[in-house]
């Protein structure tokens, strides 16, 4: 198993509340452990969203287009403490981030408590080459006509209606 299987994530009941610790593994092939997710929507001045591509050798939605920032909260992370870390991870970005809401998100493979933040930013973005292939920004009208979005996007952004 590798490390990114490894990694332990809080698992919660569907209000968000800390039950135990489980491996991403076991969180992703038992839909019906709820872990904690975090996604950061980055926006430039022109309040275009920044929409990133999947690296092609992610084990889920590779090659995919999928939210600026996102990924699970570690054992003893905070969601915020976890979005920070996303952003800075994956983009390069250090930019303040502002809480949108929480929702549960029940898809295929997983069911996550998924955190939203947003956040502006218009300066560079270096994309972690590991996580992704790229990306770029995109209106609101493109975005919603985007072929290939993961599930994990197209559910946070219809919950936000902005799709």
């Amino acid at each position: 198993m590798d490390a990114e299987a490894e990694e332990m994530l809080q698992v919660v009941d569907t209000r968000g509340r800390f039950l135990w610790a489980a491996s991403r593994a076991e969180c992703h092939a038992d839909s019906s452990l709820i872990h904690r997710s975090v996604c950061v929507l980055l926006f430039n001045a022109a309040g275009e969203l920044y929409i990133q591509r999947r690296a092609m050798d992610k084990d889920l939605y590779a090659g995919l287009r999928d939210l600026s920032a996102s990924g699970h909260v570690r054992i003893g992370e905070t969601e915020d403490n976890a979005a920070a870390r996303e952003l800075s991870e994956e983009l390069g970005v250090r930019a303040p981030i502002e809480r949108v809401q929480s929702v549960l998100l029940r898809l295929p493979e997983e069911t996550e408590h998924a955190t939203i933040y947003r956040c502006k930013h218009d300066g560079v973005i270096i994309p972690d080459r590991d996580e992704l292939a790229g990306g770029e920004f995109y209106g609101q009208v493109q975005v919603a006509r985007l072929p290939d979005l993961t599930p994990y996007a197209l559910g946070i952004l219809t919950r936000l209606e902005y799709i």
